[in-house]
């Protein structure tokens, strides 16, 4: 069992594959350390949006007796590079380099915590850990494919308003452009072909390797009346079928990672607590 650490906070720079990865360790607050989470970001500014509501779950999950690590992978926040170094790949080995610096806590369990497109990140670092597994998941993006889409549909859509020649580019151009290798300004921020490749090939719904795997996943909607996403439940009976142990729950919330001003979804951080002290 690891030792008792100190209840604040801890900034950090970690060492990553391609450079310093900033870093804040949230260690548990009770005397008996029960399991870590990892912090898997979404991309872009969705990122940035979802600082406040991770930072108050990582402080529930102290009180809860798990510590939270919080990574800002290549390019991204205070650590080393530019956005647009970023890569599919690059972030998985830096958020590698996060788990390994938890191994070396000697933490009783890792739970991938991963967050809209951050959840596919998670699934695929899942599927390369060996069981048991364990995976968090708020609001993830279920398609990849579609996702880059709508990043491709809003820059042009931006970019119609312009006078240039090159922000009148359909989306197959834009995407052409990445399949390329070029890199194109998606949302404000100069994205590699590399990391929009990743992106555009990740499912949720590939649910191979997910055997022995305990998910929560939580999804937000914007009313009581509203009904679960189709794709969402046709998603959880799959990995059912897999072999993995979905918990999986709707909850109501404000969006929290598209709006600009800050808000809290209250009732998600509390779901989520229940789950987490229901195992």
């Amino acid at each position: 069992m690891p030792s008792i650490p100190s209840a604040l906070p801890e900034p950090f720079f970690l060492p990553g594959p391609r450079g310093r990865l900033f870093a804040i360790h949230h260690p548990a607050q009770t005397k008996a350390v029960k399991g870590c989470f990892m912090y898997v970001p979404p991309l872009g500014e969705e990122m940035n949006r979802c600082r406040q509501m991770v930072s108050l779950q990582a402080r529930r999950f102290a009180e809860l007796g798990y510590a939270t690590l919080l990574l800002d992978v290549f390019g991204t926040g205070d650590s080393d590079g530019d956005y647009r170094q970023g890569s599919w790949q690059g972030w998985k080995d830096d958020l590698r380099a996060g788990m390994a610096w938890l191994g070396s806590k000697n933490y009783p369990e890792v739970t991938l915590w991963g967050v809209r497109h951050g959840a596919l990140l998670a699934v695929e670092l899942a599927r390369e850990m060996a069981a048991p597994r364990r995976l968090l998941l708020w609001q993830p993006t279920l398609s990849g494919q579609a996702a880059l889409t709508q990043m491709l549909r809003i820059q042009m859509a931006g970019g119609m308003s312009s006078e240039s020649n090159e922000s009148k580019e359909s989306t197959k151009a834009l995407r052409d452009r990445l399949v390329a290798g070029e890199t194109v300004e998606l949302s404000g921020y100069e994205t590699s072909g590399d990391l929009a490749a990743g992106l555009d090939s990740a499912r949720i719904s590939d649910c191979f390797g997910l055997a022995q795997t305990q998910v929560s996943w939580f999804d937000v909607l914007a009313s009581e009346g509203q009904a679960p996403p189709r794709l969402s439940l046709k998603t959880r009976a799959e990995w059912e079928s897999a072999g993995a142990t979905v918990r999986y729950e709707a909850v109501v919330g404000p969006a929290f990672w598209q709006v600009w001003e800050r808000v809290v979804a209250g009732e998600l951080i509390a779901r989520t607590c229940a789950s987490v002290a229901a195992t």
